[in-house]
């Protein structure tokens, strides 16, 4: 469950808060509450991916009123994550200098933060205990603290990450297996032999229209299986521009690589992560024969918007 709250101020300059509440998909929509505390509005947010924004179901307030219209609007700027489309034109300029080295600083990535290396140990844990990895490859890397858990631990890992001054907040033991490079462009090849790519919350920072190229590199590259720990539906942190079901990932993937459904497996998975059902930690395996597999669509026409930068705001409304 998510609960999220913004600061709001009305019309005549009084101040109170919204709260966003809820974040489970039940097929292809996803639902949470919202209530705010200048005039009492309520109600419930539909977020169908298929669509080009939320639908409203106010229980309380009136729409109609400018202070409840602001709200409302707030409400869909914070949602449009979970729409078809709603970040289509966001320009990789945009994507770079959102991940410049001070969100790396800001998010606790590159500063031996004690709390971010301890689930970082989790992770590495289950990883080498569930997949058994020879050859590892983070996309996303950062500053390279799963690389240098990984080496520590005798497995030959590397990484890559969008952020242009990576070798400025990279950590020195790990900087010369990090490389600058995207998930489209991958800056390493067959040759390099990794068995296994590792990408912990990031397939849902890559805008939509990129995901198929960056499936058609992760095949280039030759890696057998993909290990992701991917956010479902939090739109509070900045740069989740893509929140979508689990089933909608599968397509994604679908014509290069299948979900593992093994229950040993996946129960391993989930007591390692504490089933958290806001997240989807998912193997997914090469298919030795790729099918043509239609991508997910949207059934009417999608709205466009390349706000990024403002996923976690505390605006007036």
């Amino acid at each position: 469950m998510i609960q999220v709250q913004y600061e709001c101020q009305g019309s005549n300059g009084e101040r109170g808060v919204l709260v966003v509440r809820g974040g489970f998909w039940t097929g292809d929509e996803c639902v949470f509450e919202f209530c705010e505390t200048l005039r009492g509005t309520n109600g419930v947010v539909r977020c169908d991916w298929r669509r080009p924004g939320p639908h409203f179901e106010v229980h309380a307030g009136d729409p109609s009123h400018p202070d409840v219209r602001q709200v409302l609007d707030l409400c869909g700027q914070l949602l449009l994550p979970f729409h078809q489309a709603a970040f289509a034109d966001v320009s990789d300029e945009e994507l770079r200098a959102i991940y410049a080295g001070a969100y790396h600083a800001d998010q606790n990535y590159s500063t031996n933060f004690e709390f971010e290396t301890r689930y970082k140990r989790r992770i590495v844990d289950a990883l080498i205990d569930i997949v058994r990895p020879t050859k590892i490859l983070d996309a996303g890397c950062s500053a390279g603290e799963v690389v240098r858990q990984l080496r520590a631990r005798g497995v030959d890992a590397h990484g890559f990450d969008l952020c242009a001054d990576l070798d400025a907040i990279a950590y020195p033991e790990v900087r010369g297996y990090l490389r600058q490079g995207n998930v489209t462009a991958i800056p390493y090849g067959p040759e390099d032999g990794f068995d296994t790519l590792l990408a912990l919350d990031v397939f849902e920072h890559i805008p939509e229209s990129r995901l198929p190229a960056m499936i058609d590199d992760f095949a280039r590259l030759g890696v057998r299986r993909v290990v992701a720990l991917i956010a479902l539906c939090e739109f509070q942190y900045l740069g989740h521009i893509t929140l979508r079901p689990l089933h909608w990932w599968d397509q994604v993937f679908g014509s290069r690589y299948r979900r593992c459904q093994d229950g040993e497996v996946m129960g391993a998975m989930a007591r390692a992560f504490d089933a958290d059902p806001g997240k989807c930690f998912a193997i997914y395996e090469l298919v030795e024969d790729p099918v043509a597999i239609p991508a997910p669509s949207a059934t009417v026409p999608a709205a466009r918007h390349t706000r990024v930068t403002g996923s976690v705001p505390s605006p007036s409304c």
